[in-house]
C-alpha cells in the first residue's frame, strides 16, 4: 500500500510513522525545508505531547466523530507511540503531558529518527497543488 502525507507537522509525522509501521510505503510532501518545524514551539519549547484529561468533549465541532477517533487512538496510545521512540514522560497541572527532558527539541529528533531509519520518503519544499481520482480509481498528486 502507498500512503501519501501532506505535510510534515506533528500529526503528518506521526501518521506517517504510524503508515510505515503497519507496512505502507509512505512519502511525506513538506513544504518547508525541513520536518516539524513548529514542534519547537509547542508548549514553551517543551512540546506538550497530549493531556490525561482529554475527552470527546474538549473538541468543537462534532462530538461523535471526536468520540470514534479517540476510541481508536487514546491518550494512552499517545503515550506509548512516544516511548517506543525512546521519549519518557511526566504528567503537571491539568494533566499536560511533556518530555521528560523538558525540550522540544528531543522529540523532534526522534521523529525525524524514525522517518529516516523507516525509509519514509520526504519530499521536501514541494507544495500540494491537486488532488485527483483518475477512472481506474488511482490517486493522483500534482505538487510544485
Amino acid at each position: 500500500m502507498n500512503v501519501v502525507v501532506v505535510g510534515g507537522g506533528a500529526s503528518g509525522l506521526v501518521a506517517a510513522i504510524t503508515a510505515r509501521r503497519l507496512g505502507a510505503d509512505v512519502t511525506i510532501v513538506e513544504k518547508n525545508p525541513r520536518l516539524g518545524k513548529k514542534i519547537l514551539v509547542t508548549g514553551n519549547g517543551r512540546c506538550n505531547l497530549t493531556n490525561i484529561n482529554t475527552s470527546s468533549a474538549c473538541y468543537h465541532g462534532d462530538p461523535e466523530l471526536a468520540a470514534g477517533i479517540l476510541s481508536q487512538y487514546d491518550v494512552k496510545e499517545t503515550i506509548r507511540f512516544f516511548e517506543k521512540l525512546g521519549i519518557s514522560h511526566k504528567v503537571e497541572e491539568a494533566g499536560k503531558v511533556f518530555p521528560m527532558s523538558d525540550q522540544a527539541s528531543s522529540v523532534l529528533d526522534v521523529l525525524r529518527y524514525e522517518v529516516e531509519q523507516t525509509g519514509i520518503k520526504v519530499l521536501y519544499e514541494a507544495r500540494v497543488l491537486e488532488i485527483k481520482k483518475n477512472n481506474n480509481k488511482q490517486i493522483r498528486i500534482r505538487t510544485r
